[in-house]
């Protein structure tokens, strides 16, 4: 509020959602400026609204910040514990083929052999 002037009716609630926001925006002096230049002090308080609404969907807040950066913090987390358990399955499978690969390859070798002795 400017030194001196009293504020239009209706300018508290215009004070509570910009603090709300968390917006640099002086309702009562731009009220009071609106006023001072010809505006009546309804269309004033409106304009004044007018624009804490826009500040207010469209300035992220320290609190949205917070929330984005907690929210990225998990995904980061959960990304971390998703790319373990997958090397982990990559691992396991990588051993499981190669058992296969051996055991496969051992009884090919039985089976040459075999066919070797009863051949002669």
């Amino acid at each position: 509020m400017s030194k001196g002037t009293a504020a239009p009716d209706g300018a508290d609630s215009v004070i509570s959602g910009a603090m709300a926001a968390q917006v640099l925006f002086n309702p009562l002096a731009y009220i009071d400026r609106l006023t001072r230049g010809g505006f009546s002090p309804e269309q004033a308080r409106a304009s004044a609204e007018a624009l804490e609404t826009a500040f207010s969907e469209s300035v992220a807040t320290k609190t949205d910040v917070a929330e984005l950066k907690h929210g990225t913090d998990l995904l980061h987390r959960d990304l971390a514990e998703a790319e373990a358990r997958l090397r982990l399955e990559i691992s396991q499978s990588k051993n499981d083929i190669l058992r296969w690969v051996f055991g496969f390859n051992l009884a090919l070798i039985g089976a040459v052999f075999a066919i070797i002795k009863f051949a002669h």
